[in-house]
């Protein structure tokens, strides 16, 4: 079974106080600003100012349970929450590498909604951009927790077995 990796959203600030949602993938997307001429509509506009809203919200959800948890976590520049187990000696991993992965992936509130070991290659498309990131930090045999708030994970549109919207609390480890 393969998670599909949706895309997360990301919120930039361009010209003109406008505030443009654009899907976080694995290559950078190009951002089409809008002339003086052009006018987002209503619904877009609400929409915009109804995920910046479930975005704060997630940010504090993730931040408040980082706070009570008893590892040391980094904050990722994009916006999710990460703590490794280090394992000397390990190897390092490389792009495109396939490696076997076990994913749990459980909401903050704890229930478990997926478990997942299936083969993976570093950077995949089919994996969310918090996993992939911190794929590129993690050698063979560690193990990485992330806190990442639904703009990072499974977006607004979710899967199958991810609710929209959803904050998760992801583990990670890499099979040897």
């Amino acid at each position: 079974m393969r998670l599909l990796g949706d895309k997360a959203i990301r919120l930039l600030v361009i010209g003109y106080g406008l505030l443009v949602m654009v899907g976080c993938t694995q290559q950078p997307q190009q951002v089409r600003r809008l002339n003086e001429s052009q006018e987002p509509d209503s619904a877009m506009m609400a929409q915009m100012v109804f995920n910046m809203q479930m975005a704060s919200a997630a940010d504090k959800v993730c931040s408040d349970w980082v706070q009570q948890d008893s590892a040391t976590y980094a904050l990722d520049d994009f916006g999710f929450w990460y703590s490794k187990t280090a394992k000397p000696h390990s190897e390092s991993l490389l792009q495109g590498e396939k490696v076997v992965l076990h994913l749990q992936i459980r909401e903050i509130g704890g229930q478990l909604v997926a478990d997942i070991k299936d083969e993976f290659a570093i950077g995949s498309s089919d994996l969310p951009i918090c996993v992939n990131r911190c794929l590129r930090q993690i050698n063979k045999g560690e193990q990485m927790r992330i806190v990442a708030p639904w703009y990072t994970a499974y977006g607004v549109e979710g899967t199958t077995l991810i609710k929209p919207y959803t904050n998760l609390i992801i583990t990670l480890k890499i099979e040897e």
